[in-house]
């Protein structure tokens, strides 16, 4: 009985641990143990020597300069020097010419679509927002679909409404909203880019319902003309003042947080790895702590929270802990038990010289 007690225990209190760890029980805990040491072990020992070379140049030849100067930022951190063909042909695109080339356009169709691929494009979507183009755009677009009866997207939709509303506040407000501004751009791009995970989306989803009453929004929209920017803006913009915003800032406070450890695009770009707020705030934390490297050491790792990185250091220490108690209850039970042997036969002995001794006193 009391060895499977001690198997079970063995069994239940390591996994019990593991289980309080990933539900964030231990996080305080987990917050002391220092990251980026923990987090280089782990790149060198999953990336070869030519393997950032390779991708840097990869990434040059199919035209896309952010993964390549992410990469380049990951070797810096790793104190891993580029080869010198990998060096010159980053330099090469990363002169002045080249910058504006590649920059100018796209920055433009980012702000007239809402959309894009690269940092100038996504700058150019997030700055459309910022200006409440891209919020008349999106209702004038989304808005004709609901009222229409089509499929539309409720996130899109809710969000530029909400941003409608968050611009009156930042204005009122001096510029006080405006990281809830920023952040309702940020989450309309990663939908329309499609770097939104299907999870992040049904709870973003909830939270915007929470705060848009869309029966009303679609009575407000069948009155007016939305092919008309101005005439959306002021139905809209009296409805705004009905939105109920409150428990989306904290999602998008985060938001704005990762933009400004990581910029506009990166922050995009990162949501595909975030599945839901709890998520965000890890990846938030992530960012700040690793700047724009941060989706390159998401990648080539697989960890997506500086609590990852901890979390396999912390339960090996936790277990060890437990093994070490687990072997001190079993050595002193095999104490005890060969104490009580050794009594026992003591015992025995006693008895059977007394009982041999006591014939004799007859005799």
């Amino acid at each position: 009985m009391r060895a499977f007690l001690l198997v079970f225990l063995a069994i239940v209190i390591p996994g019990g641990t593991i289980l309080a760890l990933e539900a964030g029980l231990l996080d305080e805990y987990v917050d002391q143990i220092p990251a980026e040491t923990l987090i280089l072990q782990e790149l060198n020992a999953k990336v070869g020597p030519d393997e950032l070379d390779s991708r840097i140049l990869e990434a040059l030849e199919d035209g896309r300069q952010d993964d390549a100067e992410m990469y380049a930022e990951v070797a810096a951190y790793m104190n891993r020097p580029l080869s010198p063909q990998t060096a010159d042909a980053l330099a090469a695109s990363q002169t002045t010419t080249a910058v504006v080339l590649r920059n100018t356009g796209n920055f433009f169709e980012g702000f007239i679509t809402g959309d894009g691929s690269d940092s100038a494009a996504f700058a150019g979507a997030v700055t459309s927002d910022l200006t409440v183009i891209g919020d008349i755009r999106d209702i004038g677009g989304e808005g004709s679909k609901m009222v229409a009866g089509e499929e539309y997207s409720e996130v899109i939709l809710g969000l530029s409404v909400v941003g409608l509303a968050v611009t009156a506040g930042t204005v009122a407000s001096a510029g006080g909203g405006l990281p809830a501004r920023v952040g309702v751009s940020l989450l309309k791009v990663a939908k329309k880019a499609g770097t939104m995970t299907k999870s992040f989306t049904k709870e973003l989803g909830q939270l915007v319902s929470r705060a848009v009453d869309f029966p009303a929004l679609r009575r407000t929209l069948s009155d007016v003309s939305l092919a008309n920017p101005n005439a959306t803006r002021r139905a809209v913009g009296t409805y705004a003042d009905s939105v109920k915003s409150a428990e989306l800032f904290p999602v998008l406070a985060r938001m704005d947080d990762m933009r400004t450890a990581v910029g506009p695009a990166e922050s995009v770009r990162l949501m595909k790895y975030v599945k839901s707020t709890r998520d965000l705030d890890n990846m938030a934390d992530m960012s700040k702590t690793l700047g724009v490297k941060t989706r390159g050491i998401v990648e080539l790792t697989g960890k997506t929270s500086l609590r990852a990185f901890k979390g396999a250091v912390n339960i090996i220490r936790w277990m060890l802990e437990w093994v070490w108690a687990l072997g001190v209850a079993v050595l002193g039970w095999l104490g005890l038990a060969g104490s009580r042997r050794v009594l026992k036969g003591r015992r025995t002995r006693i008895a059977n010289a007394q009982a041999a001794a006591t014939p004799n006193k007859l005799a």
